[in-house]
């Protein structure tokens, strides 16, 4: 038995990232606006992500037509669409790559899940910002005034 879900045409992280409201609620009730959401099969579902991930629209327009203005907002070719397939999918369809710089949460050559490795190259990267380079050298400059007034202090009390 294939149960139907309910898919965002446009998903839900693009409509916040654009500040759109994706629902509602009246009395409790959850309301849409109706041009971005479509019944479809699970199947169907992990389809169409897969294709948001590979900018190919085609699923979707395998099971519904919507207006020109709500295909535009699409976000094609990212890479979260593809891990919803996978999951959507549950090992059902060949195909759906979220290996290596596929994988969403691949960031600037390492896999952000080894906290490690990514904290290290993150900080190489941030160390070498003017942000960074101006933060340290305030940083520094308020340890050696402490470091002053801590020695002036023992002064006092010596003298």
């Amino acid at each position: 038995m294939s149960s139907l879900q309910k898919h965002h045409i446009v998903p839900t992280y693009k409509c916040k990232e654009l500040g759109l409201t994706t629902s509602y609620k009246i009395g409790g009730k959850e309301f849409y606006f109706k041009e971005n959401m479509v019944e479809v099969s699970r199947l169907d579902h992990a389809y169409i992500h897969n294709g948001y991930g590979t900018s190919d629209l085609e699923p979707l327009l395998e099971v519904c037509n919507p207006p020109q203005w709500v295909i535009d907002m699409i976000p094609l070719g990212d890479k979260r669409d593809r891990a919803s397939a996978v999951i959507l999918a549950k090992g059902e369809i060949d195909g759906i790559d979220i290996s290596g710089e596929n994988n969403p949460r691949w960031k600037g050559g390492i896999w952000a899940n080894d906290p490690v490795a990514w904290k290290k190259a993150h900080n190489e990267v941030y160390k070498q910002t003017p942000k960074y380079k101006a933060q340290q050298k305030a940083y520094r400059l308020r340890k050696k005034l402490e470091k002053q007034q801590e020695q002036g202090t023992l002064k006092q009390f010596i003298g």
